[in-house]
């Protein structure tokens, strides 16, 4: 999931991703010649032509990329833990985990590029984050992406830093959210200053559409964040990192216009309690979950009263703690 850097990979900008506790397994298996068969406790069971995939976006997600390794026919079994539209990269993991049980060999870069391709013939025009991040995140390692250049590091996340997420009940999905229209947006922008990514907020003023300044301004602002992210986790500094994480939820409310009513009220619920720095929404955004900064020094109980305590009509619950 993104810890800070949203709506910037397919900008050429930035971003940090960590890793949740969460897995995806598929198991590929032999299967009729010339189909492709996905059988999922949570996405159901769908079967599709590998000439003319069809059906459910999981599926032909499947066939794009049985085509793209050479499998003329097979059989996946998937057993996921991650919930599926909340934003923690369910379908990038899903379509990793396809891409290696179907043998597709070659570094992490390549694999997140066929899966980024597999999941535009599915219908979501996702950037290459998600697939980076579930390739090379691990516990306590989080992924730092260049996408000007698609170099990556792996800096370390410091004991003092506690990260949970709080899954708000909420819905979506990418491929019928506004996600495209955001797409679109930030394009038109770049059309005029060039990559947003790489802007700075005085390029903004070349903008004469105030929808396009507020799109613009939120990735080069996020950028920012990912900087100064970058700085809070070498210094081990939990205040500074959860005051990004405010911002940054900040800018994707206001400027980005990808939040909710419901996630509003339970976030800010979330950000009054004692021990909290920071709380912003995850992933795409129109719903899912939030990334929450604390003291790690909390019990581990204390968490599981959340939901409970203040969330009885929501549906929100804490799903994964670091």
């Amino acid at each position: 999931m993104t810890l800070i850097g949203e709506h910037t990979d397919y900008n050429e900008g930035c971003s940090i991703g960590v890793a949740t506790p969460w897995r995806t397994t598929v198991i590929a298996s032999e299967g009729d010649r010339g189909f492709i068969e996905v059988e999922s406790a949570a996405l159901g069971r769908a079967r599709c032509s590998l000439a003319r995939p069809s059906g459910p976006p999981f599926v032909v997600l499947a066939a794009a990329l049985a085509s793209a390794t050479g499998v003329d026919g097979a059989r996946l079994e998937v057993a996921s833990e991650l919930p599926v539209g909340a934003g923690l990269s369910s379908s990038a993991a899903f379509a990793v985990a396809v891409a290696l049980a179907l043998g597709f060999e070659g570094d992490a870069l390549s694999v997140a590029r066929v899966c980024q391709r597999a999941e535009r013939a599915a219908g979501a025009d996702v950037g290459l984050l998600d697939q980076l991040v579930v390739l090379r995140a691990r516990e306590g390692v989080a992924v730092d992406v260049d996408f000007s250049d698609l170099s990556v590091e792996t800096p370390l996340v410091p004991e003092n830093i506690g990260l949970t997420v709080v899954d708000t009940g909420v819905r979506r999905d990418v491929s019928s959210s506004d996600y495209a229209a955001r797409r679109a947006e930030c394009a038109a922008a770049a059309q005029v200053i060039g990559p947003l990514g790489r802007a700075s907020i005085d390029d903004l003023s070349a903008l004469d559409d105030e929808l396009l300044v507020r799109r613009a301004r939120h990735v080069v602002g996020e950028c920012a964040r990912v900087r100064a992210a970058r700085a809070a986790l070498a210094g081990a500094d939990l205040e500074a990192l959860g005051a990004i994480i405010d911002e940054g939820h900040a800018s994707l409310r206001d400027d980005f216009d990808v939040s909710t009513s419901r996630v509003e009220v339970i976030r800010d619920a979330v950000r009054t309690l004692t021990g909290v720095v920071g709380a912003r929404l995850v992933g795409a955004g129109f719903g899912g979950c939030l990334v929450v900064a604390h003291d790690p020094e909390v019990p581990v109980a204390w968490h599981e009263t959340w939901a409970a305590r203040l969330f009885p009509s929501t549906g929100a619950r804490v799903t994964a703690e670091r």
